[in-house]
């Protein structure tokens, strides 16, 4: 604490900037779930989501994981809906 006071910075973690490790890591997820889904390939979509369900705990904290799960999850389900429009067109959602 004395450090700071003395005006002296922190020495840097390993992985420098801790604060734009969170996002990068949301958004690699978010990019394999859209990635998966346009491939068609549903085992590494669902891989994808149980890594999001594991890192969330470790990334947002363990008070803040279920709401940044959820968000992730609606997220996710709106690239599902997305893509499969985008591939069958209107009447894959219409009877």
């Amino acid at each position: 604490m004395e450090d700071l006071r003395a005006g002296r910075e922190r020495p840097e973690d390993w992985c420098g900037d801790r604060s734009l490790l969170g996002p990068l890591i949301v958004g690699l997820l978010l990019f394999s779930v859209s990635a998966s889904s346009i491939a068609g390939a549903g085992t590494v979509f669902l891989c994808a989501l149980l890594a999001a369900w594991i890192l969330l705990p470790v990334l947002v904290g363990v008070r803040d994981a279920l709401d940044a799960g959820c968000v992730f999850m609606l997220i996710s389900l709106g690239i599902v809906v997305v893509v499969d429009l985008a591939q069958n067109g209107l009447d894959y959602l219409l009877p």
